[in-house]
């Protein structure tokens, strides 16, 4: 009966004295994989957590330009596949004919002649959120979603607020969502600390044109304003009066 490879490296990987064994008797080769005849895994690199999905990863590097940048500086040698320990999928570019007509279809647009696919991405994940409440699923994260994508995208100045915002936010929010993972009580801090916002931009659910967005919108920040920062220093003055009191 032809025993199972396996568990050979099984034996190796969880008996000291199997793998001095080995070692000192099978020097020629490179690792027991290499002696029973499969693959020898990839190994993870440091930063990777074998108990979330490899894709989770993937997906960060192809959202998020700072923590691509930070891969890209702090890994130069391999790609992100390699990293996460799962084989890179072949890409093929689609290839467009040239059009007779000078018009391309719907998706794309024509560039020196050649039909090319058109990125209408709205923008990336709601890292903070996510990160707060734990999966992209969750109404709060899927409230942010809609109120970004239905309201804000499709009129003039919610593009432009949306733009402007971008660029500031995804400067800290991957660190910010980061350190959430880690500490259950920053996380919980951050979730008590957003709520009262969430429910403010709810507001905007209601606003269907240019006008509505733009009015909407302003009341939106003159409450956070005096939520955040206003009503604080109104609690911290009273307080410190009735103290001396």
């Amino acid at each position: 009966e032809t025993k199972d490879p396996q568990s050979y490296v099984d034996r190796y990987n969880n008996e000291a004295s199997y793998k001095k064994w080995f070692d000192d008797n099978f020097s020629e080769y490179e690792s027991i994989y290499q002696a029973v005849g499969i693959e020898e895994p990839k190994e993870l690199a440091a930063f990777v957590d074998p108990n979330l999905d490899p894709q989770y990863y993937i997906d960060r590097y192809n959202r998020e330009d700072t923590y691509k940048k930070w891969f890209d500086e702090t890994y130069p040698d391999i790609t992100i596949y390699d990293a996460v320990g799962v084989q890179e999928p072949e890409i093929e570019e689609p290839v467009m004919d040239e059009p007779e007509s000078g018009e391309c279809g719907e998706g794309t647009d024509l560039v020196d002649g050649v039909c090319v696919i058109i990125d209408n991405s709205e923008g990336g994940g709601c890292l903070i959120a996510t990160a707060t409440y734990g999966t992209e699923m969750a109404p709060q994260v899927q409230l942010l979603r809609e109120i970004r994508d239905n309201q804000l995208m499709n009129t003039e100045s919610g593009a432009s607020f949306m733009s402007g915002f971008n660029q500031i936010y995804y400067s800290f929010s991957p660190t910010i969502a980061d350190i959430e993972r880690e500490n259950p009580v920053f996380r919980e801090a951050v979730k008590i600390g957003i709520t009262p916002l969430l429910s403010s931009l709810s507001i905007l659910s209601f606003a269907e044109s240019e006008s509505e967005v733009l009015g909407y919108g302003i009341g939106v920040i003159m409450m956070n304003i005096g939520l955040y920062f206003v009503a604080p220093v109104i609690i911290i003055l009273k307080s410190r009066k009735y103290m001396k009191i």
